[in-house]
């Protein structure tokens, strides 16, 4: 369909391939065109920006609302290291823009290369997962903040929206994913949820990011015991070191 392949055009091809870090990402989208993007980005030579998002609404409205989502952001990003400011001026446009009921949860994050540090900020997306090398532990980082969309005039918006910087260690693992991985349903109707996530981040995290996310499909199919999901899946995922 028309809209599936302007959304499978608007994702990028490779992922980054950074030294000292490693990138996965996955990505599988259910039979009707979901809402689901990621992206990858260069913020300049020493930053990466790194984004999963979920749009409402699927089909085509979904995919341009995705289209607009994806350049408002790319372009707001150049040279800003604040996800904070880049949201605020996506939403300014965005919100503007597209028709009432339709929205996007985003979560951002730009990595500073040089010293693993990552900063962040969530558009009312599911929080971020870290894992800690040192305590062998995983903690969810939600900074708070509305989707992009609702507010039309941007103050509420503005005033939600808050940013946090996380300093990554060597071995510690950074997840961001969309709904479709934690609301899984299985067949007796009980969702996949942050607990088997976080399990599985633990007990996987000496692996790969692309054994870590084979680990993880794997566990979230079995699950739900059936290859027909209801929902887009995307997970994206940055390891140090």
């Amino acid at each position: 369909s028309m809209a599936k392949e302007i959304q499978e055009n608007l994702l990028p091809s490779v992922v980054p391939e950074i030294p000292g870090y490693d990138i996965g990402v996955y990505y599988e989208p259910s039979k009707e065109v979901g809402g689901d993007y990621y992206d990858f980005f260069t913020v300049d030579r020493d930053h990466l920006g790194m984004v999963c998002a979920d749009v409402s609404g699927k089909g085509i409205p979904g995919s341009m609302v995705m289209m607009m989502a994806k350049a408002l952001i790319t372009s707001n990003a150049r040279r800003n290291y604040s996800p904070r400011d880049v949201f605020i001026q996506t939403n300014q446009v965005l919100a503007k823009d597209i028709k009432r009921g339709m929205f996007v949860t985003a979560f951002y994050m730009v990595l500073d290369i040089p010293t693993a540090r990552l900063t962040l900020a969530s558009a009312g997306h599911n929080p971020l997962l870290l894992y800690r090398a040192a305590t062998k532990q995983c903690v969810e980082v939600n900074p708070g903040g509305i989707a992009l969309g609702f507010d039309k005039d941007g103050r509420l918006f503005e005033r939600n929206m808050k940013e946090e910087v996380i300093q990554l260690q060597r071995g510690d693992r950074a997840v961001i994913y969309t709904d479709g991985v934690t609301e899984a349903m299985s067949p007796t109707g009980e969702e996949f949820g942050e607990e088997r996530l976080q399990a599985i981040t633990i007990q996987a995290a000496t692996r790969s990011s692309a054994e870590y996310l084979t680990t993880l499909v794997n566990a979230i199919q079995g699950h739900a015991q059936t290859d027909d999901q209801h929902d887009d899946i995307t997970i994206v995922t940055l390891k140090v070191g």
